[in-house]
């Protein structure tokens, strides 16, 4: 009989549930809880992948390790790795489905902090541009580079799958949907992200004692730096078009000459294109 010298260990693990039974558990197993960024990435490196990994990716809610905290005076911070989240357990104490938390503790906790009307567009889908210069899609995804290529990649997967029909530029998805402070002092949630059919809004409201709940525990070997759910920034590779696929990818018409291609280029070039006159 062979000997087991290496465990076989999932690097992703799903802990459905109610977030507060469940976070104890992925906790107990030695893993680290997905973030948004993380989510994200992993979105990313599975558009090759067998369908069903693929599907299981896209199509469905996760919610993540990064916390939205909310201040009875209005202000918001949104944590990163949230060490709170991650010492929650049943008998955490908790109003309305948040975590209640005292005024040092919130003062206490790193974050970026949004004062009271200041956190953005909220409440509706957004376009392309309007989700990559969003600040609260800024602090989640921890880089601009993810955040661009992820933004794109979602709305072509949403595009190709729900909207052929309809023009890129008309597409609107990805919003943010912040909750509020239900009681005295300050509240916690985690940041819940949709998938395909949801239009992959981000949402701050969902409550952690929800039987609903759906954490991803990351295994320490996969991931690269000790902490940290990136571990690489998937771009994409570099499109090549024709003059009539960049007329109809800009929505342009064929009065455009080909002398301002170059002006398309310039555009487009930010969005990795490489465009070609055959």
């Amino acid at each position: 009989m062979a000997l087991r010298l290496n465990p076989t260990r999932e690097a992703y693990r799903e802990f459905y549930g109610r977030n507060t039974e469940q976070m104890p558990q992925l906790i107990a197993d030695g893993r680290t809880p997905m973030s948004v960024a993380g989510l994200m990435q992993r979105r990313l490196d599975v558009r090759g992948s067998d369908k069903d990994v693929k599907a299981s990716w896209m199509d469905n809610y996760f919610d993540l390790g990064d916390a939205i905290v909310y201040h009875p005076d209005g202000r918001v911070k949104v944590v990163l790795d949230s060490q709170t989240l991650r010492e929650m357990t049943p008998e955490s104490l908790r109003n309305g489905g948040a975590l209640v938390l005292t005024e040092g503790v919130y003062e206490s906790l790193q974050g970026e902090e949004f004062k009271k009307g200041k956190f953005g567009n909220t409440g509706n889908p957004m376009s392309k541009s309007d989700v990559k210069a969003h600040p609260v899609w800024k602090v989640l995804a921890r880089d601009q580079a993810l955040l661009n290529c992820y933004t794109d990649v979602i709305f072509s997967e949403y595009q190709a799958r729900f909207a052929k029909d309809a023009k890129a530029k008309d597409l609107q998805l990805m919003g943010i949907y912040p909750g509020a402070c239900g009681g005295k002092t300050p509240e916690m949630r985690a940041w819940s992200v949709y998938g395909l059919g949801r239009s992959f809004g981000a949402l701050g409201w969902y409550g952690v004692g929800g039987g609903y709940g759906r954490l991803v525990g990351i295994a320490p070997e996969a991931l690269s730096v000790p902490g940290k759910s990136i571990e690489r920034i998937a771009v994409p590779a570099k499109k090549v078009l024709s003059v009539g696929q960049v007329l109809e990818e800009t929505c342009q018409t064929s009065a455009y000459a080909p002398d301002q291609i170059k002006k398309l280029q310039n555009i487009l070039d930010e969005q990795g294109y490489v465009i070609t006159l055959r």
